[in-house]
């Protein structure tokens, strides 16, 4: 190699080592930039001319690679859309709403809000002009996320199913949804006396995205059914003369399987075989009806049944049948009362059993019309030894007021254990409301969790991670996000957590992976190298200045 040719080493040195200066600089520029990945400069060395056992040495040329897979530093923030991820996996970006733009990934958590198109919303009466909202990233790009399923528990995982997520107050206002289904944990006392009742209630969403609620009544005592039919078979005295009067008690059942006693005055007319019924509740007449018997057989003619209702709140009116009642015509003295039947059952306390009611703004609602009973607004809920409930499971709720949901209760966390009073656990229930959006946040699992501004909070949409086999070969470009070059594998979009994705950490962002230690050693190896160089470079100025004064 000739004299001049020597200046190709030291030239490529200087300007490789030049290559590394820059960047270390953007590195250190960078320290504190959210999502920034520092790159690193490797060497290798170029040969210009190799002959035998000899070689020109032609010097050296510098690589940058971005060291994109390298996990960067996690802050914490106070902002609810601030999000770090914690592992593998980028933020999925879109230049466009609708999501027909050219895709992105980052790793910069540091999220906002960008104004979408006019909305119309009508609160209180008043009409408003607004604007939607999505969420972006610092540059704008729209982040990419699931909406939450009907279920409003569950998310889809597909990539197909990715969109823009909207987050204005009014996202939600026309968007309720029934409840469909439901689920309780209490316990009601085993040690509670006879006769103990206590009530707990629960909410559900109606088809207007309206809360409603229900009244869940507990009672120790297995309630009976009500008297639907009672029949004295007793003889009254025709041979007593007119304006004769007995009273007679009876006992029957109502709603509730309580007793309730009723009073019969006999009083007998001055027509043969005529007489006035009278029926009482206490020293109140309920009614009056006048019973006529054949007064050559005795047997009854008309009516052979009067209706009876009771004044109380669980009455409920039963049929006296009065075909099994006779007037002797010899008969004299009191009442004969050869038997008495109804067909109520008694309320009775059982161990491991209780009566639950569901009652809708005070009314009990149908709940055990299965049963075939007189009393569908009330279930026997029975539990085994171990205080674990066995039936029923589920229960469905039908609501009778406009627009009210059909939901099926999950009744399987009750339990009868000695607590002394009833014990409210949990109660989980689905649907939504109409209530406008205050706030967001985030969980690890990458769920955008909405509070609203009737104090409810349901999962609304959820993040995907975005991972990549050599995530070191996307390309980067402005604002600290990445594209996919010609040697990048597909993105496989995965949720926090699964195969080998990271997890997301909420009020936090990752910064930028630069050690400052390792770039002021990397700054000095570099600057040493290149003085290095440059001394060559002139030596061999110096030499072929020697060599010009030789010619001379």
């Amino acid at each position: 190699m000739s004299l001049l040719g020597q200046f190709a080493a030291p030239v490529g040195a200087m300007m490789a080592q030049s290559k590394a200066m820059q960047v270390i600089g953007t590195n250190i520029a960078n320290m504190n930039t959210g999502g920034y990945k520092r790159s690193e400069t490797t060497f290798y060395s170029m040969v210009s001319k190799t002959y035998g056992y000899n070689r020109d040495i032609g010097g050296v040329n510098g690589i940058t690679r971005q060291l994109v897979d390298q996990q960067g530093q996690i802050l914490g923030s106070d902002s609810n859309l601030d999000v770090a991820i914690n592992g593998n996996g980028f933020f999925v970006l879109n230049s466009e709403l609708d999501g027909s733009g050219q895709t992105f990934y980052g790793r910069d958590g540091m999220l906002g809000m960008a104004l979408g198109n006019q909305v119309t919303t009508t609160i209180n009466g008043n009409t408003y002009v607004t604007r939607e909202g999505y969420v972006v990233d610092k540059n704008g790009y729209y982040v990419q996320g699931w909406p939450v399923n009907a279920d409003q528990e569950t998310f889809p995982t597909d990539a197909g199913s990715l969109g823009a997520m909207r987050i204005d107050p009014e996202t939600f206002t026309n968007n309720g949804e029934a409840t469909t289904t439901a689920e309780i944990g209490l316990n009601v006392p085993s040690n509670a006396p006879v006769g103990y009742q206590e009530s707990t209630f629960i909410k559900a969403f109606n088809a207007q995205g309206e809360q409603v609620s229900y009244q869940l009544r507990w009672t120790n005592i297995v309630l009976g059914s009500n008297t639907q039919t009672a029949a004295p078979n007793w003889a009254l005295p025709g041979g007593e003369a007119a304006g004769f009067s007995e009273t007679n008690e009876i006992t029957t059942y109502n709603n509730r399987g309580y007793e309730k006693r009723y009073n019969l005055q006999w009083t007998k007319s001055a027509n043969p075989g005529e007489w006035t019924l009278s029926v009482l509740e206490g020293s109140d007449s309920l009614s009056s009806t006048t019973v006529t018997f054949d007064p050559v057989t005795g047997d009854i003619v008309s009516p052979t049944s009067v209706n009876v209702q009771g004044t109380g709140d669980w009455d409920d009116a039963f049929s006296l049948d009065l075909s099994t009642m006779s007037q002797p015509v010899a008969g004299a003295g009191p009442i004969t009362q050869t038997g008495f039947t109804q067909d109520g059952v008694v309320a009775a306390a059982e161990k491991n059993k209780y009566s639950l009611e569901i009652l809708e703004n005070g009314v009990p609602l149908t709940i055990d019309s299965a049963s075939g009973d007189t009393t569908p607004g009330i279930m026997t809920v029975v539990f085994n030894e171990s205080g674990k409930i066995q039936s029923p499971i589920n229960l469905t709720i039908a609501g009778t007021a406009a627009d009210a949901p059909t939901f099926t209760l999950d009744m399987q966390k009750i339990t009868n254990y000695a607590s002394g009073t009833l014990v409210e656990g949990s109660y989980d229930y689905n649907g939504r409301s109409n209530a406008r959006l205050s706030h967001v946040s985030f969980n690890a699992a990458g769920e955008m969790i909405g509070h609203f501004a009737d104090a409810t909070t349901r999962p609304i949409y959820k993040l995907p991670l975005a991972t990549f086999t050599n995530p070191n070969s996307l390309d980067p470009v402005n604002g600290n996000v990445f594209r996919l070059s010609g040697t990048t594998s597909e993105p496989v979009i995965r949720t926090a957590g699964g195969q080998g994705a990271g997890q997301f950490v909420p009020n936090a962002r990752e910064i930028s992976n630069v050690d400052m230690a390792d770039e002021f050693t990397s700054m000095i190896l570099t600057q040493k190298a290149y003085n290095m160089g440059s001394t060559t470079f002139k030596t061999i100025d110096e030499m072929s200045q020697v060599a010009r004064d030789l010619k001379r």
